[in-house]
């Protein structure tokens, strides 16, 4: 495929099963391998992290900062499928699924500024996927990975990518969502006399920044699936 092409429907299918008639990405390995012969995978941050990499990866048990007991469990996130019927495509998308309360629905609707963590359960533990933050709602970042779909390949960025083709790949398991809402802090600034509306706290970067920080400083590794050198996405 030439760079900047959109894939075609034909090629999108050689990422899918075919069971009466409808087409589902394949899953795992398969997935991953079927990704690499369509988009020649050059480097880590392109491939999708798969269950053996989520089961080496530290745990929120394990991590010992206390900084973490500030992140709530808001709910689960779970990734459905490419669906090809007939000449009908519906892309990839990540979802958020049972919200633990009418609270934890509005933080992750409406709280602008938020530092997140992603985790995988395993077996009893939650291996620590990602640590992020936005300055939007996790809502609308949520929107932001739902761009890193395949058919977006050449598009969408690398961490959109990453995120949503790996949940996708290891879809026959959830991943908890932890939200430190940082919207209680918002700030003005004046400028010639004039002030500016409440902007988003930028505490939501300095949550993130202290926890990555304090990760790396535990395991010598960032977590699995923050590939950005500043890790600020």
């Amino acid at each position: 495929m030439a760079q900047g092409d959109k894939p075609t429907l034909d090629e999108l299918k050689t990422l899918c099963d075919c069971v009466d008639g409808v087409f589902v990405s394949k899953s795992g390995a398969e997935y991953i391998k079927a990704l690499g012969v369509l988009f020649a995978l050059k480097n880590q941050n392109d491939q999708p992290f798969s269950l053996q990499e989520i089961q080496q990866q530290p745990t929120l048990q394990e991590f010992s900062f206390t900084g973490k007991d500030e992140f709530v469990y808001i709910c689960t996130l779970r990734a459905e499928s490419l669906k090809i019927i007939g000449t009908k495509r519906t892309n990839e998308k990540i979802k958020a699924e049972d919200f633990t309360s009418d609270e934890a629905q509005r933080v992750f609707n409406q709280s602008s500024g938020v530092a997140y963590l992603i985790t995988c359960p395993l077996e009893g533990k939650e291996h620590i996927i990602k640590i992020g933050q936005t300055r939007k709602s996790f809502k609308e970042r949520l929107g932001s990975y739902n761009c890193g779909t395949v058919y977006n390949w050449r598009t969408a960025s690398t961490t959109n990518i990453k995120i949503t083709q790996s949940l996708v790949a290891t879809r026959l398991y959830y991943y908890n969502l932890y939200l430190c809402d940082c919207s209680n802090d918002p700030y003005t600034i004046e400028w010639h006399g004039v002030k500016s509306a409440p902007l988003p706290s930028p505490k939501s970067l300095a949550v993130e920044d202290i926890m990555v920080k304090k990760f790396i400083e535990q395991f010598k590794q960032k977590p699995l699936a923050n590939i950005q050198v500043d890790a600020s996405h």
